[in-house]
């Protein structure tokens, strides 16, 4: 996850300006609305299923009490007919007249009446009433619909009869699942024993079932009645129970309840009958119900899709208007970082971004003045001073040497004089350069050794030069002549000074990214005053240091212009340290970098020109 938050922060951070603008504003602007828009879609829909469902139930209440009226009609019919004494007293066998012409006229009274109980009655198609010795009675409205009193399921109906035990019961009449006849049965029993004397079987008109929905609005336009056994009884719309799926009408458990089934892509709302077992079913398709909401998300897309396209443009606009102003700064910075002189950027605006121009053409002004003016002018400047610093050195060092070749002609007045010529002849090679700026000190130390081998034609045996050179330094480069006018110091300030064996000690050593030369010698040493004196006129940075240059002449011009070479050549963090001890020692510290850059303005000749 931390990964993941870096990743994301850093994809962020490498995006264009442009592009980051762009982001900022659609996160502002577009999630918000999308947000607000979402929420009133869920809310829409929500409203929606609520009022749906209130709604759905209050029409199943209304035909639920349109049925149970529809129901205890038919039952009231029954009572009537139960207790019609004219019907009872043709079943009870006990009553009946013996004549034929009697008994004729008692059927024949019987059949009127129940013609009279049918055509009276809209909700009835047909009346026929069964006595223990297989004689019936029958009457019917003369429709084609009505069933003869023979295609009637006698047995079944008498056996759901007699489990209701002289109660009405409906008993229905199905074929693939959808009910084809609806009757309402009940036993007819003897008033005084309770025996049973018949069996009354009232055929109901379907169709009048359809009077259950008239007067209904709304978007439930599809209502159906449903058996115990789930057989479609009625159906508004006249279709059948395949609209719903299965799985749906199957599990339509409880008295009363409502569900989303998003197989069949329906909205259900049920309830249950309780003295007949009967379902009335009121469904919706879910795009129906949900119409107003898709209208609603619709337009809320629309106008999320608009917005984000107005919001590109204006977005893309004011982009430019911020990116193509740092373009042209950050182009005239590669301009300047790639070496172009006087960089101008042009400025049309007085806001931030034109006061970062105006500034940036200021500075690129200045620049190219330091750069072509102050720069190299100090360049030349140091330049100069180094060349001046040299030439120092080598009147001062040619000086001793021919002295030292006057005593030797002086004493001998041989041909080893014309060894101690070669050996300042090397000398003043090193000294003048030739065109290599830079040595190693493995060869600067040879130098070191043609200086010591021209002292000893003076001193003799008094003399002695210890070198102790690390193999990891030989290598390292540094400018002509570094070491030499060290060991001269030594040599004139120390060894002279004493009256015994003057040692000077050379040792080269790598310390982390440095190394380190040092230059020892056991002659008189110095005073503390004096070191401190000369310790504090090294430290002194370039520009402090030749400032004061001519205000007081100091006795140490080879030390102070070895010093003052390091820190020309390599930098104020470099140089030369004295430490010292009054009749001991002197030790003469040289620090410098392992690798220098060469190739660097700046990068200083070592050498008097020797054209």
């Amino acid at each position: 996850m931390k990964r993941s938050s870096i990743g994301l922060l850093k994809f962020y951070r490498n995006l264009p300006i442009r592009n980051k603008l762009v982001l900022v504003l659609y996160i502002q602007i577009l999630i918000p609305l999308v947000l607000v828009g979402y929420l009133s879609y869920k809310n829409s829909e929500s409203i929606i299923l609520e009022k749906s469902t209130d709604y759905s139930r209050d029409i199943l209440n209304m035909i639920q009490l349109r049925l149970n009226d529809y129901i205890d009609n038919l039952t009231v019919i029954s009572q009537d007919l139960l207790y019609e004494n004219k019907i009872y007293d043709v079943l009870n066998t006990t009553q009946n007249p013996d004549d034929p012409l009697s008994r004729f006229e008692y059927e024949n009274t019987v059949n009127s009446h129940l013609k009279m109980v049918v055509i009276s009655r809209n909700e009835i198609r047909a009346i026929c009433i069964y006595d223990n010795n297989g004689k019936t009675y029958y009457a019917d409205d003369n429709s084609r619909a009505a069933k003869s009193k023979d295609e009637v399921p006698y047995q079944d109906m008498l056996r759901v009869a007699r489990m209701r035990k002289g109660k009405p019961a409906i008993f229905l009449v199905s074929k693939d699942r959808k009910v084809q006849d609806i009757y309402m049965v009940r036993l007819i029993n003897d008033r005084d024993s309770f025996t049973e004397l018949g069996l009354m079987v009232i055929h109901v008109k379907k169709e009048v079932l359809d009077q259950v929905y008239q007067g209904l609005t709304g978007n439930l336009q599809n209502i159906v009645i449903l058996a115990a056994d789930n057989g479609l009884i009625a159906s508004r719309d006249n279709s059948d129970t395949t609209t719903l799926s299965d799985v749906m009408v199957d599990n339509l458990s409880g008295d009363m309840g409502d569900k989303i089934d998003s197989k069949a892509g329906v909205f259900v709302s049920y309830l249950t009958l309780k003295n007949i077992g009967w379902k009335i079913v009121a469904y919706v398709s879910i795009d129906q119900l949900y119409k107003d909401a898709y209208t609603l998300r619709r337009n809320i897309i629309m106008v999320c899709v608009a917005c984000a396209l107005l919001l590109s443009v204006i977005t893309a606009v004011i982009a430019l208007d911020f990116v193509n102003p740092i373009n042209k700064l950050v182009k005239g910075m590669k301009k300047v970082q790639a070496g172009e002189g006087n960089v101008y950027v042009q400025v049309d605006r007085e806001d931030e971004l034109g006061f970062l121009n105006k500034a940036f053409n200021e500075m690129s002004g200045e620049i190219h003045h330091l750069v072509n003016w102050v720069y190299r002018e100090q360049l030349t400047r140091k330049e100069a001073e180094l060349k001046a610093l040299q030439s120092q050195i080598n009147p001062h060092f040619l000086f001793n040497t021919l002295e030292a070749i006057n005593w030797m002609a002086q004493l001998h007045n041989v041909p080893e004089i014309s060894s101690t010529v070669s050996d300042l002849s090397d000398l003043m090679e090193a000294s003048i350069g030739r065109d290599d700026r830079l040595i190693s000190i493995a060869e600067e130390f040879r130098y070191a050794d043609k200086y010591i081998s021209l002292q000893k034609r003076r001193f003799g045996d008094r003399i002695e030069l210890i070198k102790d050179v690390h193999e990891e330094v030989v290598e390292v480069k540094i400018p002509r002549l570094l070491i030499q006018p060290l060991i001269e110091n030594a040599v004139y300030h120390g060894i002279e000074r004493i009256r015994g064996k003057g040692i000077v000690k050379l040792n080269a050593f790598k310390t982390e990214d440095k190394v380190s030369i040092e230059v020892i010698d056991n002659g008189a040493g110095m005073n503390r005053d004096e070191l401190e004196q000369l310790n504090d006129r090294l430290s002194m940075d370039n520009d402090t240091y030749f400032k004061k240059l001519g205000e007081k002449k100091s006795g140490s011009i080879g030390i102070e212009n070895v010093n003052r070479r390091i820190k020309l050549f390599y930098g104020e963090n470099y140089g030369l340290t004295i430490e010292s001890e009054e009749g001991n020692y002197t030790r003469a510290v040289v620090t410098v970098p392992c690798d220098i850059n060469t190739g660097r303005e700046g990068f200083y000749v070592q050498s008097v020109d020797n054209r």
